[in-house]
């Protein structure tokens, strides 16, 4: 067997698609992206596509991964197989321009997570490959955030190195590198692709003349439509052929895509270049037609390595394939592994998620750690410890949402893209994750507020109940606005316009539920923070310790009628928590709101995990594209 029976073959693909205009929709009729393309390209040869900005470079990537949104037609095949984007998932790879991995995760933890979301065996084997392959190991066990770019680009082709593709993609993976890198990373896609005899299609925008030695073929668009496509070593004869020969000690590749480019400094120039461009066009689909079917270049012979064959021999396998527990245990263990690295981004996780919100209320206690009980003063400085309390855990709940959740909804939508997971799975695997280290941070939190609440251990832990459900409910609804708002700091001020408009109605923090109107109130029954605010008052302000008080330091009770109203912390709790009419027992019910709370909670999970089963508009994926 040999690699050249592993073929691309790119036969008359044209695609359009509507422009989207942000802040609008599609408008116009479909602007056609791609003219009748033609290429081909054998495993262990590297293929360059050329162009000019707007030349469809990506977009021929998107259709051949089968990613892109709009109308296709034409074929494409692999190992005679028509390419379709499941197929491309199970064999292919794809680097896109920009790429965001996980910054506290070190570069050998990110390979084994990228193996393993695959699903594919010898992990640890493929690892140690692919960082030798791409010059990683002395930086194996460095953070990603401590990389250089080069490594940090490096690293983002071994995620998809390691899985060993049979077709590799990349867009631009030398566009923000200096010479010697984008020599390095060249050579590199040069010695995978004719070791495993893979198939690599790469785009640039700047060809330097020294990886032209490492491109076996070119395909040079310009608008969407194929100026020359065929062997790097046969370019310069075409094109001497057709009247366009290269100057000496000229950059062939960069000759001739300034030859196919568009030149817009003048109307006449535009002109002249367009003119020019059509008659290269017209020329390529009547003379190269030969150099298109050009066989492969010198064939290197595959053979058996413990990673696995290099190459299979062609034939279609099952490929990757993700595993659904396996896939859920990868991302939490991810996850656990970004959180408690011992690094400057992990120790930031760490502190965000178990730390922020304990630090935050021990100041906060400082206000109300001398608090005289008397009735003029206890009842009404109790409430507003409550109602800060509970606003700070929906303030800590939002904001440690923003700080860490787009870093994972980021790599999220590049890795659904590739087809290895789905929103559900995601979101399943960050709860996972969360509410352990949620719930562990609301126990410490309220454990500094017992002394100054004077919380018996079963008081203790229904008011730790009641405030984490309240976190989780705001995590939940950060979680859900994030779906369709890509900036963290909108996003995060947008769902703390809301959670304060609910904590102001429902809790009776700032106006006591009796006076409320009636649609408000009606309102408030719907809101968590009604439920939660009940459950922690009740148990913070029902104590034996509040019942019978002077009213100040200087007039016992009973005195004034209408000073010394209330003998206890129920009659307190019944005025200013409870509407005329309603039962009294129903509504000040500990256990009651304490499971509504819940239940609010165990609803936003449900509700975002069908929320991110639901396909997204375009205009709304756009944003999240990279």
């Amino acid at each position: 067997m040999t690699v050249a029976e592993c073929t691309l073959d790119i036969s008359n693909v044209s695609h359009s698609t509507s422009v989207i205009i942000e802040g609008g929709g599609c408008v116009g009729k479909p602007t056609a992206v791609l003219r009748d393309v033609s290429a081909r390209v054998h495993g262990g040869e590297v293929l360059a596509v050329l162009g000019s900005k707007g030349s469809g470079k990506r977009a021929l990537l998107d259709v051949i991964a089968g990613r892109a949104v709009g109308e296709t037609r034409g074929r494409i095949t692999l190992a005679g197989s028509t390419l379709n984007a499941d197929l491309f998932r199970r064999h292919g790879g794809y680097v896109a321009h920009r790429c965001y991995l996980l910054p506290s995760l070190t570069v050998r933890q990110t390979l084994t997570y990228a193996t393993w979301l695959a699903n594919l065996s010898n992990r640890e084997l493929r690892v140690r490959q692919t960082l030798a392959d791409l010059a990683l190991s002395q930086v194996a066990n460095r953070s990603v955030n401590d990389l250089t770019r080069a490594e940090y680009r490096r690293l983002m082709l071994g995620v998809q190195l390691a899985k060993d593709p049979m077709i590799l993609l990349l867009d631009e993976p030398t566009w923000d590198t200096d010479p010697l890198n984008t020599y390095l990373i060249v050579s590199m896609l040069w010695s995978y692709a004719t070791k495993r005899g893979s198939i690599v299609v790469l785009t640039m925008e700047t060809p330097r003349s020294d990886v032209l030695p490492f491109v076996s073929r070119v395909t040079l668009l310009c608008l969407g439509a194929v100026v020359y496509s065929g062997p790097t070593r046969s370019m310069l004869d075409y094109f001497t052929y057709i009247g366009f020969p290269c100057p000496e000690l000229e950059n062939p590749l960069m000759y001739y895509l300034c030859l196919s480019t568009v030149d817009r400094r003048s109307r006449d120039r535009f002109m002249e270049s367009n003119q020019q461009i059509s008659v290269l066009v017209d020329k390529f689909k009547i003379e190269g037609g030969l150099y298109l079917r050009e066989g492969p270049q010198a064939a290197a012979s595959v053979k058996e390595t413990p990673v696995g064959y290099l190459h299979k021999p062609c034939g279609l396998g099952h490929g990757i394939r993700p595993g659904c527990f396996s896939t859920l245990l990868a991302l939490f263990l991810r996850g656990m592994a970004a959180t408690f690295s011992f690094n400057k981004c992990g120790l930031g996780h760490f502190a965000v998620r178990v730390l922020l919100l304990p630090f935050c209320l021990a100041l906060l206690s400082i206000l109300y750690s001398h608090s005289s009980p008397i009735q003029s003063r206890v009842f009404m400085q109790t409430t507003g410890l409550v109602f800060n309390t509970l606003t700070l855990f929906y303030m800590a709940g939002i904001g440690t949402t923003a700080l860490l959740f787009p870093g994972f909804r980021a790599r999220y939508y590049q890795e659904k893209r590739e087809g290895l997971y789905g929103g559900a799975m995601f979101l399943s695997s960050y709860t996972l994750l969360s509410l352990p280290l949620s719930f562990i941070t609301t126990l410490i939190t309220v454990g500094i507020l017992t002394p100054i609440l004077e919380l018996n251990l079963v008081s203790w832990g229904y008011a730790s109940g009641a405030l984490w459900a309240s976190f989780v409910a705001a995590e939940q609804l950060t979680i859900a606005f994030f779906m369709i708002i890509k900036r963290p700091m909108t996003g995060a001020i947008t769902v703390l316009y809301v959670a304060l408009v609910a904590l102001v109605i429902g809790s009776g923090g700032i106006r006591s539920l009796r006076s409320l109107p009636d649609w408000i109130a009606a309102l408030s029954t719907a809101l968590p923070t009604r439920y939660a605010s009940l459950a922690v008052n009740q148990l913070t302000i029902e104590i034996p310790t509040l019942s019978g008080l002077r009213y100040n330091e200087t007039l016992p009770c009973p005195g004034i009628p209408g000073w010394c109203r209330y003998p206890d912390g129920r009659t307190f709790l019944v005025e200013r928590f409870t509407r005329e009419g309603e039962n009294t027992h129903q509504v000040l019910n500990v256990d009651l709101n304490l499971l509504i709370s819940l239940a609010f909670a165990l609803g936003f999970i449900i509700f975002n995990s069908i929320l991110y089963l639901l396909p997204l508009p375009a205009r709304v994926k756009a944003k999240f594209r990279e």
